[in-house]
């Protein structure tokens, strides 16, 4: 159900977990799913879903093609590549953007989709070991200025496991370009990017797809480059950016497609399997617009 890639090469992707963090009431590894430019391969990477997850961890073959590789070469011609974290909704799951990723990914960058144990709805390790969250998502909801922190100590985390991985004798060392990274997220991941790049200098912008803020932000950095591609409902929402002097913020609205659909539910909706061609076109204008705002903010 699924698209392929939009850029030139071929993507792979490899899975990682940083070490434990946190006190003893959010013990927790910080699990990776890592979208990369590959050359051919011959072992597709199953698609992990959520409910899938839950429902059947040990099934393989779940019937949604991901159209990237498992585990194969880096791409010979990148020497190295510039990062992209991505935060996957609440209640979400590491692919969940997976076509996004994959478009990155194939246009030359890293993705690293990290999955949030609290906040998340279910997150697995390379060990198979799961963390499923004790909590609805109503109850998640009730919480956000306590998960928002958590969130943000998983995505430092996730930064100096790859600073490490960069310098030591592993597969990605020399690969990843660190200084330009930036942050993406989907729905409440979106919000938590915003508000990561607005409180670290490591990272030079963000992406919200339709993630309605809350709160006050922390600002350190008044011209942080945000883009933010949300839904009539979630518009207004960012108008507190502009009112604490953020200046290179962009909202764009995207009419008719649902808060579900700004992820890979564009094609696993109901609307999406009737309608693929509208699916493809929609996910790729998306695609290309941060992609696009990327390369701006990324260059020199």
């Amino acid at each position: 159900m699924l698209r392929q890639a939009m850029g030139d090469c071929q993507v792979g992707i490899r899975r990682y977990e940083t070490k434990e963090i946190g006190d003893d009431s959010h013990r927790r590894r910080v699990p990776m799913t890592i979208y990369y430019p590959a050359e051919s391969w011959t072992k597709e990477y199953p698609y992990m879903e959520g409910q899938y997850q839950r429902s059947a961890p040990n099934v393989i073959d779940n019937g949604v093609r991901t159209y990237c590789g498992m585990e194969p070469e880096f791409k010979t011609t990148i020497v190295k590549a510039k990062v992209v974290l991505m935060n996957h909704g609440l209640c979400g799951y590491e692919m969940e953007s997976t076509v996004l990723c994959a478009d990155l990914a194939s246009s030359g960058y890293i993705v690293v989709s990290i999955g949030h144990p609290y906040g998340a709805g279910i997150v697995t390790y390379t060990d198979g070991e799961r963390f499923e969250s004790p909590e609805s998502f109503d109850d998640m909801r009730k919480k956000l200025d306590q998960l928002e922190p958590l969130w943000y100590e998983d995505i430092i985390t996730v930064m100096e496991w790859l600073a490490c991985a960069n310098t030591s004798n592993s597969f990605w060392k020399g690969k990843l370009e660190l200084a330009s990274m930036g942050s993406v997220g989907v729905s409440f991941g979106g919000c938590c990017s915003v508000f990561a790049a607005l409180k670290n200098d490591s990272l030079r912008y963000a992406v919200n797809l339709d993630g309605a803020l809350f709160g006050k932000p922390e600002i350190r950095n008044q011209d942080k480059a945000i883009l933010v591609l949300c839904s009539p409902l979630n518009y207004k929402a960012h108008a507190i950016l502009t009112k604490e002097g953020c200046t290179c913020v962009t909202v764009k609205r995207i009419r008719k497609v649902s808060h579900w659909e700004f992820s890979d539910g564009i094609y696993l909706s109901d609307r999406g399997k009737k309608n693929t061609a509208w699916a493809n076109e929609v996910s790729r204008i998306r695609a290309t617009m941060i992609r696009e705002f990327i390369r701006e903010n990324t260059e020199g």
